[in-house]
């Protein structure tokens, strides 16, 4: 594969390799575990701070993802919920940052909390679960009812320090993410919307996410996988019709989650 940069001239972090050793445990652990224990596993591991650490340093996609002294800003939030929309418009925004300055895509509550207690500009977005959910298990064929039950956990323990980061609910990041970078500004008397005629229109920013996908694949869009509307992909009525009654109680308490956590979520300025 090709790993020079995409043609929006910003490094592509998923085309870096893992460590050896860590390729050959992961490809272990998905011969001899159940994926449910697999997904539990997973996620307890990258909240365990020591352990955590060590595993993103030797996992290419994850690298340059974790907290550093450069980090400028922390977009984050559970999987499927805006998460590379939010960082691609902070990059079209703010285009003499580095995408290794950008911390995202860890869909870890313990990096939000790691960025909180460092001082850097933490952005957490939120879905509501049912689509959130569908759309990742659609996506990367995660168990459907440990997602519900990670949901709730992030958002469960991102609540008590929700005063101290922007609360971006999906809905308004999608429609207003200026409004969202500057509720930053104001906040941590930052810059990223420093040139407020850069186009950040929803259109623009999925050409970009476009863009950076068709490099990813040769030119080729995946188009069960893209992080964008995708008709490939059920809606989530349709796909979560016939949930179980363990997964309905979990769907129950992630969708309580979510209003919690969204509530009282200020407005970002047109």
């Amino acid at each position: 594969m090709d790993t020079s940069p995409p043609p929006s001239g910003v490094p592509e972090p998923w085309a870096r390799p893992d460590n050896p050793l860590l390729t050959v445990g992961r490809v272990a652990a998905r011969k001899v575990l159940p994926d449910t224990l697999r997904y539990e596993l997973y996620w307890r591991l990258l909240n365990t701070p020591v352990a955590a650490e060590l595993y993103t340093l030797g996992r290419g996609r994850l690298r340059h993802r974790r907290i550093q002294p450069t980090t400028r800003v922390v977009i984050e939030g559970f999987p499927s919920s805006g998460n590379t929309y939010a960082r691609q418009a902070f990059l079209l925004a703010n285009p003499t940052v580095s995408i290794d300055d950008v911390c995202s895509h860890t869909h870890v509550a313990r990096v939000v909390v790691k960025g909180v207690r460092a001082g850097v500009p933490c952005i957490v977005l939120a879905r509501e679960p049912k689509e959130a959910v569908a759309s990742t298990v659609q996506r990367f064929h995660d168990p459907l009812a440990n997602c519900f039950d990670h949901y709730t956990r992030y958002y469960r323990r991102l609540l008590p320090l929700r005063d101290q980061f922007i609360v971006a609910p999906f809905p308004t990041a999608m429609a207003n993410f200026p409004g969202v970078l500057k509720l930053c500004d104001e906040r941590y008397g930052v810059d990223f919307l420093s040139d407020p005629t850069t186009d950040l229109s929803t259109e623009a920013v999925f050409a970009s996410i476009e863009e950076r996908a068709r490099w990813r694949h040769g030119g080729k869009t995946n188009e069960a996988g893209i992080s964008r509307p995708s008709s490939s992909r059920m809606k989530a009525d349709e796909f979560l019709s016939d949930l179980s009654d363990k997964a309905q109680r979990a769907c129950a308490e992630a969708t309580e989650s979510y209003h919690e956590f969204i509530a009282g979520a200020p407005t970002p300025p047109d």
